[in-house]
C-alpha cells in the first residue's frame, strides 16, 4: 500500500489508515520529461527525505495522495490526475531559504539528467557538434549552434498528440534565453516560426525552423498535455523533426495569471544552476489582453445606424407592444402545419395531464407512456397513475442520495468550495429527473392510481417545499463534513444521516402527505361494470397488474451527443447523478441522431409510445404547439438569426443548448417515397391550452437539432447497439449538459 509523501498527511505511514482505502495516490512528474513540474512538486511538498533520493527513485517510488490536489487537477471522474496538476492543498509551509542547500544536491543530479536527455535528442536529429555549444566567446558564454532541419518550402505540418489538440495559436520569431534552471545562460533561436493554428490536424504553414539547443519548458507551458510530440515534414517527406516540450500549468494564482503561450520568466538570471527553492517561487509575466471599452462615439454611431434603417423603426414599434417572439412568427409555417399523421397510437391516454408549476415532466411523460397499454388491457375510458406518489418517493430518496454524495466527496478530499461540491450544494434537491431514475422509483416503490393518492398544493407548486428541504440539506452537509473532519467512524456518520433523513421525511410528509401502505382501487370499465383491486401494496400492484404489459426494465435509453469529446458507440454516465442509493445508475448509450429517428419511427409504427428528452423552448410556438426550425423568422425582425447559428455540438459546449423537458411521441408521418419521418405528434403535460388540446407537432428537422434522448423497447434495437451497455461507462462531470434534465 502506498504512503503519502506529505509530512503530517493522515495517509502517510505514521498515521491511521482508516481513510486510505478510499484515497487515490499519484506519481511524481518525470524528473527529465517534466523537470519544472517535478521541481515544483518537490518544493511544495517540502519533505527533506525526498531531497536525499535520486530523482528517478522519487519518480518510481514516491506517491502523493489526492487530498493535496484541488478539483481542477482531475478529470471528470475525479480519480485521474491531469498532466498539469500541482499539489496545493494541506501542505506544510515552504521555507525557501532553509531548503536551498538540501535541494542543491538534487539540482546537480537533475542538471546531469537533463543534459544527457537533450544530448541524445540532438544526436537523433543529426547533430555532430557538442550538444550545448562550441567555444566560449569573449564574455565566457558558449556560442550558439544552429541546426537547420527544415527548408523554406516546408508547408505540411502534422502533430501526434494522442486524443488532444493544440488549442492556441503559436506565433513567435524572437530568440529567447533561459532565465534560470540548469541551462541558465544558454539560448535557443526560432526563426520564421508562424501559423500553427488550433487543431493539430489542421496546422497550416511552417517556413523554417532553426534549433539552437532545446527550447525551455516554459515556452510551451500552455500546451494541453504534459509531453507534446510535434512532427513536421515537407511534401517530399524526407526531413522530420520531433520537438518535445513539457507543459506546465500552476494551479496557484489562477485568478491573476491568464496563461499565455509566449511567457517570460521573471526572476534573477544566474550563471550556471539555480536552486530548486528559487525555481519553486517562479512567477510568469502575463501578456494581458488590452480590453476595449465602449465610448460615446461608438454609441452615437450605433444610434444613427439604427434610425437610418426604417425596418428597425418598424420592428421597434411592433416589439415594444407585443411579445417579440410573436412578432417573429412565420405565417407561412403556421399555414402549412396540420395535426394529421401517417401512424398514430390508437388509444392515446385520457385525460390530458398537467404538471402545473412543477418540474415533474419526466414523471408525467413516463406515466403517460405506461398508462396507454394499461388502459387498453383493463378496458378503461381514462386513467392516470399517481404522479404525486412517485414525486413523494423521489423527494425522500433524492435527499438521501444527496447526503451520501456529501459524505463521499468529503471522503475523497473534495474541498467544500471546489467546483464539484459547490455544484452539488447549488441545488441539493430539484424536481427534474432521468429515465433510469424513474426505473429506480418504480422497481423499489411500485405504482398506484391517482385516485388513491391525488395531487397536493406542493405537488403542483413545489417551490416552497423545495426551499425548506434545500435549506436543511445544506445545513446537513455542513454537519456531515464537520463530523468527518473530526474523525468520526462510518457508523457514526450513518447514524447522523438517519436522524437528518427523519427530519426530511417529516417535512415532505407534511407538504405532500404520506402515501398509504396499501390501497383499494375501485373503478368502472368502458361497459360501466364495477371492479376493484385491493387491498394491495403499490409494489405488488405494479408487479401483478402493470409490469406484464409495460416492464420498465425492458426499455433502453439512447442519447445523441455530437460533441467530439463524446464518441458514438460508447456508454456514458454523469458523476453524482441519481436518486436511489444502490439503485440503477443513469446510463446513456450515445448514438447518431439518425438512429434515434429510425427507432422512434419504428416504435410508433408498432403502436408503442416513446419517452424522450429535448430542449423544448427553441424554435417553439407555444400557443400553437409547433416545434419547427422555420416557425420564427428572427433575422427578418432583428437583422440576425439565433438558436440555430451554431452546430448542435457547439451549442452544447457553449451553454446554448441542453435537455430541459421530457414528453411522449404518439404519432409520426413518413414520406411516401423514402419512408423517412417528416413530423411527429407529441403528448405534452402542460394541460389542454397549448397546441391541439395539449398535443404538439414536431418536424423531423427540429428533432435532429433539439432532441437528445429517447427510450424504446430493447426488442427493436440491434444487438451491436445493445452491447454498448456492457461497456464500462465514461463518467461526465456533474455539471455536464447531458445531466440537466434531472435539474
Amino acid at each position: 500500500m502506498w504512503d503519502c509523501a506529505v509530512i503530517g498527511c493522515p495517509n502517510s505511514r505514521f498515521n491511521a489508515q482508516k481513510t486510505r482505502p478510499r484515497i487515490s495516490f499519484h506519481v511524481f512528474p518525470h524528473p527529465v520529461r517534466e523537470s519544472n513540474r517535478f521541481r515544483r512538486w518537490l518544493a511544495l511538498i517540502n519533505n527533506p527525505r525526498l531531497f536525499r533520493l535520486d530523482p528517478l527513485n522519487v519518480f518510481k517510488s514516491v506517491r502523493v495522495c489526492r487530498r493535496h490536489f484541488g478539483p481542477d487537477c482531475f478529470n471528470g471522474v475525479c480519480r485521474n490526475l491531469l498532466p498539469t496538476a500541482i499539489p496545493t492543498l494541506n501542505l506544510p509551509e515552504v521555507r525557501p531559504v532553509a531548503l536551498v542547500q538540501p535541494m542543491d544536491a538534487m539540482g546537480d543530479e537533475l542538471e546531469r539528467l537533463l543534459r544527457d536527455e537533450r544530448r541524445q535528442q540532438l544526436k537523433r536529429h543529426g547533430a555532430v557538434e557538442p550538444p550545448f555549444g562550441g567555444e566560449e566567446d569573449e564574455s565566457g558564454k558558449r556560442q550558439k549552434i544552429g541546426i537547420t532541419l527544415l527548408s523554406a518550402d516546408c508547408e505540411d505540418v502534422e502533430c501526434n498528440l494522442g486524443d488532444r489538440f493544440i488549442d492556441r495559436i503559436i506565433s513567435f520569431d524572437a530568440e529567447q534565453e533561459y532565465g534560470d534552471g540548469p541551462l541558465a545562460g544558454e539560448s535557443y533561436g526560432l526563426t520564421s516560426f508562424s501559423g500553427m493554428v488550433v487543431k493539430a490536424s489542421e496546422l497550416e504553414t511552417l517556413n523554417q525552423v532553426e534549433i539552437l539547443n532545446e527550447p525551455p519548458e516554459t515556452l510551451l507551458n500552455d500546451s494541453p498535455s504534459a509531453r507534446d510530440h510535434v512532427r513536421m515534414s515537407n511534401e517530399k517527406g524526407c526531413e522530420q523533426l520531433v520537438q518535445e516540450s513539457t507543459s506546465e500549468t500552476s494551479n496557484e494564482d489562477q485568478e491573476t495569471e491568464q496563461h499565455s503561450l509566449l511567457t517570460e520568466t521573471s526572476g534573477t538570471k544566474t550563471e550556471g544552476k539555480t536552486s530548486l527553492a528559487d525555481d519553486a517561487n517562479k512567477r510568469t509575466t502575463v501578456l494581458a489582453y488590452p480590453k476595449a471599452p465602449l465610448n460615446e462615439e461608438f454609441f452615437q454611431k450605433c444610434r444613427n445606424d439604427f434610425y437610418d434603417c426604417p425596418k428597425n423603426v418598424l420592428a421597434q414599434n411592433v416589439c415594444t407592444r407585443i411579445d417579440p417572439f410573436d412578432a417573429c412568427l412565420s405565417r407561412k409555417s403556421l399555414e402549412n402545419t396540420q395535426h394529421v399523421f401517417t401512424y398514430k397510437i390508437e388509444n392515446e391516454g385520457k385525460p390530458l395531464t398537467n404538471q402545473k408549476s412543477s418540474g415533474r415532466c419526466w414523471l408525467f411523460a413516463a406515466l403517460n407512456c405506461i398508462r396507454i397499454p394499461f388502459i387498453k388491457q383493463y378496458n378503461l375510458d381514462e386513467f392516470e397513475f399517481s404522479q404525486a406518489y412517485l414525486f413523494y418517493w423521489d423527494k425522500i430518496e433524492r435527499a438521501n442520495y444527496f447526503l451520501n454524495n456529501v459524505v463521499d466527496t468529503a471522503k475523497r478530499g473534495e474541498p467544500v468550495d471546489g467546483r464539484l461540491v459547490s455544484f452539488l450544494l447549488s441545488d441539493p434537491t430539484c424536481d427534474g429527473g432521468q429515465w433510469d431514475m424513474l426505473v429506480n422509483l418504480i422497481n423499489k416503490h411500485g405504482l398506484m392510481p391517482k385516485k388513491c393518492f391525488p395531487e397536493s398544493y406542493s405537488c403542483e407548486a413545489s417551490t416552497r417545499m423545495n426551499s425548506v428541504v434545500k435549506s436543511k440539506l445544506r445545513e446537513y452537509a455542513k454537519d456531515l463534513r464537520k463530523l468527518i473532519d473530526n474523525g468520526a467512524t462510518d457508523d457514526e456518520v450513518k447514524e447522523r444521516m438517519k436522524k437528518q433523513m427523519n427530519e426530511v421525511y417529516n417535512i415532505v410528509g407534511i407538504c405532500l402527505g404520506i402515501p398509504p401502505e396499501k390501497f383499494t382501487w375501485e373503478y368502472y370499465d368502458k361497459s360501466k361494470k364495477y371492479l376493484n383491486i385491493g387491498p394491495i401494496r403499490p409494489i405488488d400492484f405494479y408487479e401483478k397488474y402493470v409490469k406484464p404489459y409495460f416492464n420498465v426494465d425492458d426499455k433502453v435509453c439512447l442519447v445523441t451527443d455530437p460533441r467530439s469529446s463524446n464518441l458514438y458507440g460508447r456508454s456514458y454516465t454523469v458523476d453524482c447523478l441519481g436518486n436511489v442509493v444502490g439503485g440503477r445508475p443513469v446510463l446513456y448509450n450515445n448514438q447518431p441522431v439518425e438512429l434515434l429517428l429510425d427507432l422512434v419511427t419504428k416504435a410508433l409504427k408498432f403502436g408503442e409510445p416513446v419517452w424522450f428528452g429535448c430542449e423544448v423552448n427553441k424554435r417553439f410556438a407555444g400557443k400553437q404547439g409547433i416545434e419547427d426550425l422555420d416557425i420564427h423568422d428572427f433575422k427578418l425582425v432583428f437583422g440576425v438569426d439565433i438558436q440555430t447559428t451554431m452546430e448542435k455540438a457547439d451549442r452544447l459546449l457553449y451553454g446554448e443548448s441542453m435537455m430541459t423537458h421530457a414528453m411522449v411521441f404518439t404519432g409520426v408521418s413518413v414520406d411516401p417515397n423514402s419512408q423517412k419521418p417528416t413530423k411527429f405528434r407529441v403528448e405534452n403535460s402542460w394541460g389542454e391550452d397549448r397546441g391541439e388540446k395539449g398535443y404538439l407537432i414536431m418536424t423531423a428537422e427540429w428533432f435532429k437539432e433539439f432532441v437528445f434522448e429517447v427510450v424504446v423497447d430493447r426488442s427493436i434495437v440491434s444487438q451491436d447497439v445493445l452491447d454498448v451497455f456492457d461497456l464500462p461507462p465514461i463518467v461526465l462531470p456533474a455539471w455536464d449538459p447531458m445531466g440537466t434534465l434531472a435539474k
